[in-house]
């Protein structure tokens, strides 16, 4: 499992340097040498309320604490786990309706890893971003997690951190969206490939999916002490289906600076399996849930015809999680995240297959355009 990890680890960093290697010698050499037959900017607007840069190639740099974490309910005890990563630092690369978001895994500290744990994590993102509707697939892994409330039982433990060093989870999260208002840009907050000139808001309807598994927690390592094997101990396997809906808004300063914010209530089943083994027995139950969630959220940034950056902060609150054998995906927390980004005349290696696939699936296309 340990070198499972590694491997996907290593995969990451060379997804992100072919990108690196495809993109880079075109960006700052391809302005005026012809590289791409498209001019700068497109259709500068579709109205007063949207100015139109998908043509164009933005590269973002982002740094985020959106870290996944877990509350579990085993033998009695709630543990709070969490894998050994404080920020995550990612390249986001949009071009018309596709925006794909490339992790970059920090190192820790020697100090930290001591006190903490290993841990492997791997986080791919797309989006699908059309005129009214939204679509985000995520693809999350870790491997390696401590339990953050080490302290409720064992007293005076901190900073050193009970390890589960070979839990792992694999969660498959998307949403899809529609917005109503045509004068409102949602791709002008998530990939900045248009600019939002005059203020909007509109009404969003859309659903949530959520496919994930827990396993590794037959092993377990204290403080000083060698890896022990537990028993019993719980794996856990489940799908959630939510429908959404709630408001997003954008107040534009000077056509370029704005202010936005979000609310996203949600209501849907959570449907779970949760296998118990306890020496050479095993067992396995079978529920669902109801459950609610409310998303919501601002954000601050400028947004220009070159440079764009800003941040945001969100929140989560969700009662989602198991009756009997409680399991909280994404407990409740405040996230934050910073970004800067440009747009460049993009390079035939970027324009090229992004038409191909509009000519090929012609539902893609923007009609706009």
């Amino acid at each position: 499992m340990i070198r499972r990890g590694r491997r996907i680890r290593n995969h990451n960093y060379w997804l992100l340097s072919i990108c690196m290697f495809l993109f880079f010698p075109f960006l700052f050499f391809g302005q005026d040498t012809g590289v791409s037959s498209e001019p700068d900017s497109i259709l500068p607007t579709f109205n007063e309320y949207i100015e139109d840069h998908k043509k164009q190639l933005n590269i973002k740099f982002e740094v985020s604490n959106d870290i996944n974490e877990f509350s579990v309910e085993d033998g009695g005890t709630d543990l709070t786990l969490r894998p050994n990563l404080n920020l995550r630092y990612a390249f986001v690369f949009s071009y018309k309706f596709l925006s794909v978001r490339l992790g970059l895994r920090p190192n820790t500290s020697k100090e930290d890893q001591e006190n903490k744990g290993e841990s492997d994590t791997y986080r791919f993102r797309i989006q699908l971003l059309f005129d009214n509707w939204s679509h985000l697939l995520q693809y999350d892994y870790d491997r390696g997690f401590y339990l953050d409330n080490t302290s409720a039982l064992l007293k005076g433990s901190e900073p050193v951190r009970i390890q589960f060093p070979y839990m792992t989870t694999n969660v498959f999260f998307g949403t899809s969206v529609y917005k109503w208002n045509e004068n409102y840009s949602i791709r002008a907050i998530e990939s900045q490939t248009e600019i939002q000139t005059k203020s909007a808001g509109s009404f969003v309807l859309g659903v949530l999916y959520n496919v994930y598994k827990l396993v590794g927690l037959d092993r377990i390592l204290y403080p000083g002490e060698e890896i022990e094997q537990r028993d019993p101990f719980n794996e856990y396997y489940g799908a959630s289906l939510a429908a959404t809906g709630g408001y997003y808004y954008t107040f534009v300063m000077n056509q370029n600076w704005f202010l936005n914010g979000f609310a996203l209530p949600s209501a849907g089943i959570d449907m779970h399996q949760t296998k118990t083994t306890a020496g050479e027995q095993q067992k396995t139950r079978h529920g669902q849930d109801f459950f609610t969630s409310l998303d919501y959220g601002a954000g601050i940034g400028y947004n220009g015809k070159k440079f764009f950056f800003g941040g945001k902060i969100k929140n989560r609150w969700t009662n989602e999680k198991f009756n009997k054998d409680k399991i909280n995906i994404q407990p409740q927390k405040y996230t934050f995240s910073v970004y800067f980004g440009y747009r460049f005349r993009a390079p035939k290696t970027v324009s090229a297959p992004v038409d191909m696939i509009e000519d090929k699936v012609p539902i893609l296309k923007d009609d706009k355009n």
